[in-house]
């Protein structure tokens, strides 16, 4: 009676010791090793070991956290067993048999409990003497793990607490660093070298990153490659070629590990010139930029919690450098705007500003450019009280080139009607002379159709010649002639070209329009060209009219007809009328 009584004393004494030691540290491994050593110890157990829950959706998923007497070098901290649900039992009353408890040879196996919560179990080997468990050795292992239960518990929360905190401080430092970085890239914004300089530092100074190539896109919507600094091996290997040209595949719009054994030959050509991680960076749900980065100098892998943050960095970084590229093409379209306006304030000067007068007749021009500069050319030029030069040309082609070519038949009209003498100028062997300077002036592209003429409003004549001009309306009542006398176009060869002179008789109230191809070629909505018939209807319906009203009548018809539609060409327009 004596030995009992001093026996359990002992293991009470035992008991309350080993609370204490366990209660003195939050520190799992801490708890567990001396539930082993003291179980082990005890019982004279060679081997023994803890498994933890670690799914809380699943009880058979558990992670090894302490294991005295066995080595667990090479096994899965992570396995999946199912047990009985009592909570002692032996490995003989395991239904679902497990490779992994076979391969350490446990037998007896206690289920760890906190009030109701089932933490996980205590695994133990044999005795050393090969005799059963009793049934007080069973009731003081489960004490003891009814003891230490609670400081599983605790320190599990206390845990989870720490690592939320750890998340939260983590979090507010990450946080803190891209608002900082958000103000250094606004600061840089004009600047994309130093954008992703600072991106260079931020990625080695946060994660010891010193690897990372940066992909945009370009206008052909081709990825090329922006940023390198390391070696990219990628001469051979077109990541483009993976694209589909419908659009891009699921996988390449989200963050990637990239390893050796990825069965996308991208993510597997990444993993083989050195890097771990591809990250896109969407902008308006367009892929715009792939940053694929290297190892960290720790070798450590990359946390969902790196992922997020390096997401987060490269967004803001490359949208900023995205910024610095559309804000520089911003300049680059201002420099342009303000070089054609400039051009267009010269081209205008060689149009005349005012159109002169002559008794007995009314003439109106007018130009609009499809561009801010354009290759139609129009001109109204006085010779002498009772002559005048009307010229109009449409250059091939549009915008700046047109315009060049425009202002060089411009100067060589009036280099040559500053020459004009009513007895010796001959109004084909001129327009032969600007043909040949044309042509050596110009490319073989390049091409006038041209249409001037002599009016003389003492003998109501108006000499003229149509160098594969639209052939301008001569209006008479309500008969229309066209003024087709002439030759070749202009520019096209440079000698052998005879141009016939046509001669029009005007009487009172006879009208001229003369036009480019920019007037009858203007298109609707529909697709229609505005054509030659609707504008002999509404100089029909308009012809008893001063000549600018025609003309509005005309340019008013023109734009209600195309209303909807951008501007294709050029349209110019002179109305002359006999009054």
């Amino acid at each position: 009676m004596e030995y009992n009584t001093s026996h359990k004393q002992l293991e009470l004494d035992s008991l309350i010791e080993f609370s204490q030691l366990i209660s003195s540290k939050l520190d799992l491994k801490h708890i567990l090793n001396n539930i082993l050593l003291s179980i082990m110890g005890k019982m004279l157990i060679s081997k023994g070991m803890v498994l933890l829950r670690c799914d809380e959706k699943n009880e058979n998923i558990y992670c090894i956290e302490s294991a005295k007497g066995i080595n667990i070098n090479n096994v899965s901290s992570i396995v999946e067993i199912e047990f009985p649900r009592i909570p002692v039992f032996t490995a003989g009353e395991i239904n679902v048999k497990s490779d992994f408890l076979e391969h350490f040879g446990f037998k007896v196996f206690f289920k760890i409990y906190f009030q109701n919560k089932y933490l996980g179990i205590l695994c133990l080997g044999n005795k050393l003497n090969n005799t059963e468990f009793s049934k007080n050795e069973i009731v003081f292992i489960e004490t003891m793990l009814n003891i230490s239960s609670s400081a599983i518990e605790n320190t599990i929360k206390f845990n989870e607490v720490k690592n939320l905190n750890s998340n939260l401080n983590n979090k507010i430092r990450q946080l803190k660093s891209l608002f900082e970085l958000g103000k250094e890239f606004n600061m840089n914004f004009t600047n994309k070298e130093n954008i992703i300089k600072l991106l260079n530092f931020t990625l080695l100074g946060n994660f010891g990153i010193t690897d990372f190539v940066i992909l945009s896109k370009d206008g052909l919507n081709k990825f090329t490659v922006q940023k390198d600094s390391k070696k990219f091996h990628g001469k051979g290997f077109d990541i483009n070629e993976y694209f589909n040209k419908n659009g891009i595949a699921d996988v390449f719009l989200k963050t990637q590990k990239v390893t050796l054994e990825s069965e996308n030959p991208v993510f597997k050509f990444l993993a083989e010139s050195g890097f771990e991680l591809y990250i896109p960076t969407i902008i308006k749900n367009e892929l715009e930029y792939i940053i694929c980065l290297g190892k960290k100098l720790n070798k450590s892998d990359y946390s969902d919690s790196d992922k997020e943050f390096l997401e987060s960095l490269l967004n803001l970084s490359l949208i900023s450098v995205q910024n610095s590229n559309l804000f520089q093409e911003f300049l680059d379209k201002q420099k342009i705007e303000n070089e054609l306006k400039i051009a267009r304030e010269i081209q205008i000067a060689m149009l005349p500003s005012e159109i002169p007068s002559f008794a007995g007749y009314d003439i109106a021009g007018l130009n609009l450019p499809a561009l801010h500069v354009g290759g139609d050319y129009f001109d109204v030029i006085k010779l002498s009280c009772t002559k005048a030069a009307i010229v109009i040309a449409d250059v091939s082609g549009k915008g700046t080139p047109a315009s060049l070519l425009m202002a060089n038949i411009q100067s060589a009209v009036h280099s040559y009607l500053k020459l004009y003498d009513e007895e010796t100028f001959m109004l084909d062997k001129v327009t032969e002379k600007i043909n040949e300077l044309i042509f050596e002036n110009t490319s073989s592209d390049k091409f006038i159709t041209f249409f001037w003429g002599i009016l003389d409003t003492e003998k109501n004549e108006f000499d003229y010649i149509n160098a594969g001009h639209n052939p301008p309306f001569l209006l008479k009542g309500n008969d229309i002639k066209h003024l087709s006398e002439g030759g070749f176009i202009i520019g096209i060869l440079d000698s052998g070209i005879n141009y016939d002179i046509g001669k029009a008789e005007l009487s009172e109230n006879d009208v001229i329009v003369f036009y480019t191809d920019g007037v009858t070629e203007a298109m609707n909505i529909a697709g229609e060209e505005y054509g030659e018939e609707r504008l002999e209807s509404v100089l029909r319906s308009n012809k008893d009219y001063p000549s600018n009203v025609i003309l509005e009548k005309i340019k008013k018809s023109i734009l209600e007809f195309s209303e909807g539609t951008k501007q294709y060409d050029d349209i110019t327009l002179i109305v002359l009328k006999k009054n």
